[in-house]
């Protein structure tokens, strides 16, 4: 079975909720994580957020992930639970249909983590095995510097403002908030920002101050939450008449991030 790629696995998430709202990060592993699984046959990612408690590590990852001809794997969310003792890191993850075993180790500034993985098959996607990496993505927390570019056109919006992610609970995503404004936006002047970010990967809705919709954002930001790239729709399907000549607006859109801290 198909399951939906991990940007609109995360859009879901990020309209319809999907993030815990309990438990602080605790332990030198504890934040987002953004990693690949490599064999000759396969490409896969995983990202979400872990928890240590001293030895125990805890969270949820989506998996994703394409064959060399680019079709999509199985997918999905799953908790992951495992145990770090000394430089021995083990982590087993079970979204639907698969397990996936991870051994490895951590960097000494535990913000990379490498070793071997296998995937046990049961009813979706297949056995295999292969190498692993994993990278620490820093908290998207900032000023934001946003450029809209309308597609086939050379005019371009320019909206500034903020960006604050969310208490890490350990789930596959944390909620992110924020505000920007704009002086050139022929379509709207300020909007409110909701959304979600997992790994590298951010959907942002965009909202009146009454929380109706203005449209969406979704795009792939650096390990260092400093910029983010990607495309936009402006768009309300339920007052098509609320964005005027607006409506169906969309294109390429990047965001620069000032003043962002580490998960």
């Amino acid at each position: 079975m198909r399951i939906l790629a991990p940007i609109l696995c995360l859009a879901l998430l990020a309209s319809c909720g999907g993030t815990g709202t309990s438990k602080g990060q605790t332990g030198q592993l504890s934040g987002n994580w953004q990693m690949t699984l490599l064999n000759p046959s396969y490409t896969e990612t995983q990202s979400g957020f872990l928890l240590q408690s001293g030895n125990t590590v805890t969270g949820n990852l989506l998996l994703s992930g394409q064959t060399l001809s680019g079709q999509l794997t199985c997918s999905g969310v799953g908790p992951a639970v495992g145990q770090l003792s000394g430089s021995n890191l083990s982590i087993t993850l079970t979204p639907a249909g698969q397990t996936v075993n991870l051994t490895g180790s951590p960097s000494n500034n535990f913000t990379s983590m490498s070793g071997d993985y296998s995937i046990l098959a049961a009813g979706c996607g297949q056995t295999e095995t292969g190498t692993w990496t994993g990278t620490r993505v820093n908290n998207l927390t900032g000023n934001l510097q946003a450029s809209f570019t309308l597609d086939g056109s050379t005019q371009v919006f320019h909206f500034s403002g903020n960006l604050t992610q969310g208490t890490n609970t350990g789930s596959s995503t944390a909620n992110i908030s924020g505000t920007m404004t704009s002086t050139d936006s022929p379509c709207f002047t300020s909007a409110s920002l909701a959304g979600a970010v997992s790994g590298t990967s951010v959907v942002l809705n965009l909202l009146t101050s009454d929380g109706e919709a203005l449209g969406k954002y979704s795009g792939t930001m650096t390990t260092d939450a400093t910029s983010i790239t990607g495309t936009y729709r402006f768009s309300n399907a339920s007052d098509p008449n609320l964005l005027g000549i607006c409506e169906g607006y969309g294109g390429a859109a990047t965001v620069a991030i000032q003043s962002s801290g580490t998960s």
